[in-house]
């Protein structure tokens, strides 16, 4: 609420409607604002229930006068209710939405060592476009680099299943995946996902195939590996060599649920990520902690060139 201009309240339900928590501006007491709050509130929760149950997320604006309410659930615990007046574009709301709705399911998980931080990346993924998106369906080819065990595959099986998997067995080669993201009624992603094998010697031969026709690219560190910075220079050379051509990277600092292991600092991180004019974010594909933002920011930045 407070990161983002023209919000008047939030308030934080279960999916029966049962309200967990709520806050308001300062200014947002007044009859008319809670007046409206109260007649719309239990109207569109019914409406919810009607239209999303069983869905696991799901995002949705209605305006109604001069405000609007908007609606979205990461989750089967929660519905994030975000009131806002119309100056607030549906981007902002969306981007920042859906990452606070997927840390509310998280904390209801009992998960622990949760960032309460707003990741810098998301700043500036919600001022994309000025909240203007083109329409239709674009395809995206996304590859993931870095060193083997870092947890591409991981991440990408959080994403497009929202599952994970203890055990652990070593990409040879590329994975490839597929997922289809909506981010509007008439704005549609194809991702096609290349987890690009760790091994850079081996593989060195049959990079140019993996990364041709790439237009975003990850370079996923292990942030409780402490010669992990090395790579990305490796990385990030590989990526302009093979794919010719200027793309959208971002750093991912995966792993960042092993609090107790992590010696990779965000200084660190920032430093060189600000050298190469990248954006970075943290993640945990254990706990699915910012990883669909991830995928969301490559989204936005991608219908930024269009």
């Amino acid at each position: 609420m407070n990161n983002v201009e023209g919000i008047i309240s939030v308030i934080i339900s279960d999916r029966e409607g049962l309200i967990i928590t709520s806050e308001s501006r300062g200014d947002a007491g007044d009859e008319s604002v809670l007046g409206a709050i109260a007649a719309t509130v239990d109207s569109y929760i019914d409406r919810i229930k009607g239209e999303f149950t069983g869905e696991t997320t799901f995002f949705n604006i209605t305006t109604i006068g001069e405000k609007k309410f908007a609606y979205c659930s990461m989750g089967l615990m929660a519905i994030l209710l975000t009131i806002s007046d119309l100056s607030t574009s549906d981007t902002e709301l969306r981007v920042f939405s859906e990452h606070i709705a997927g840390k509310i399911e998280l904390l209801l998980e009992g998960n622990e060592n949760v960032s309460l931080e707003i990741p810098a990346l998301l700043r500036v993924l919600a001022k994309s476009k000025d909240g203007k998106i083109p329409t239709g369906e674009f395809p995206i080819k996304l590859i993931l680099t870095g060193d083997y065990k870092v947890g591409k595959t991981s991440l990408i099986n959080r994403f497009v299943e929202n599952s994970f998997g203890e055990s652990y067995q070593s990409t040879i080669g590329v994975e490839i995946s597929q997922k289809k993201l909506n981010l509007s009624e008439d704005t549609k992603i194809d991702f096609v996902i290349w987890a690009i094998g760790g091994q850079i010697i081996q593989m060195a031969p049959y990079r140019k195939r993996f990364f041709g026709g790439a237009n975003s690219a990850f370079i996923v560190l292990d942030r409780t590996r402490s010669n992990a910075l090395k790579s990305i220079e490796i990385w990030h050379n590989e990526i302009k060599k093979q794919v010719g051509k200027k793309i959208n990277i971002i750093l991912v600092g995966n792993k960042s649920d092993l609090v107790e292991d992590i010696v990779i600092s965000e200084e660190e991180i920032k430093e060189i990520a600000d050298q190469n004019g990248f954006n970075y974010i943290f993640t945990s594909a254990k706990t699915g902690e910012n990883v669909q933002d991830s995928f969301l920011y490559m989204a936005y930045k991608f219908l930024e060139s269009v």
